[in-house]
């Protein structure tokens, strides 16, 4: 390999008011940029160069966006893969690790995650200990997911989903809901739709009152634990300082 720089650039929730500095400094000077379309496209002009060349791909094209970014990087090129939210979180982080064989050569950029910048809207849900958790099965077995969620369900702590619901996968959310009602009770959450984006919604209910029309793949779901609690419409998870 040459002297090329892969960056695994974390992008957060949307566009450069949610990135780093350091995350804006190191795109402004890479040759070559690669990422999902959608995160290309949030992507304003002032972050390239006049010689910056641009690689969009499709989702499910994720081990091709890696490929191709090692590939150029093995060129010499510094090279940004971009990754929406948190790259080390259900991100492109660890595919790349898995796939690269010099690791010296990549550098990854934290960036605001999905779950706290819902959790930001909400008020301030996530302040002590929290379970994350993707539905999606695309890439893990609905057989381990649902086991994990009996496991989730007995632990009093608040409770972070990621694609919470699909088109086709509609079922499973109601699955975890309706477990954790049985086991903890009728548990404040709330929803984020694109959150911190210019169509943002949120919404906060009670896990027997949640509108599953609402939910979507853009959605993040928080279920408070049993200290979580509704002040002035936003949710307060105490951490336990003596007021």
């Amino acid at each position: 390999m040459n002297k090329g720089k892969l960056f695994v650039v974390s992008i957060g929730p949307d566009g450069i008011d949610q990135m780093s500095v350091n995350a804006v400094e190191i795109l402004k000077k890479c040759d070559i940029i690669c990422g999902y379309k959608r995160y290309i496209e949030q992507l304003p002009p002032i972050l390239f160069n006049k010689n910056t060349r641009l690689f969009s791909y499709n989702m499910g094209e994720e081990s091709k966006r890696v490929k191709d970014a090692i590939e150029y990087t093995k060129k010499g090129n510094t090279v940004a893969l971009v990754s929406g939210g948190d790259a080390s979180l259900y991100g492109l982080a660890s595919l790349v690790y898995e796939t690269i064989d010099d690791t010296d050569f990549v550098e990854v950029v934290p960036g605001i995650t999905a779950i706290l910048a819902a959790s930001a809207r909400l008020g301030s849900p996530v302040s002590e200990d929290v379970i994350l958790m993707s539905l999606s099965d695309l890439l893990i077995p609905w057989s381990t997911i649902e086991r994990r969620i009996q496991l989730y369900a007995l632990i009093d702590v608040v409770f972070g989903i990621y694609n919470p619901k699909s088109k086709k996968r509609n079922w499973q959310l109601k699955y975890l809901v309706d477990l954790f009602y049985r086991e903890r009770g009728d548990l404040l959450c709330g929803a984020v739709k694109n959150a911190m984006r210019k169509n943002e919604e949120i919404r906060i209910f009670t896990l027997t009152h949640i509108d599953y029309e609402f939910i979507d793949m853009s959605t993040i779901l928080i279920i408070g634990s049993s200290k979580t609690y509704l002040k002035n419409n936003k949710m307060v998870t105490p951490r336990g300082y003596t007021i």
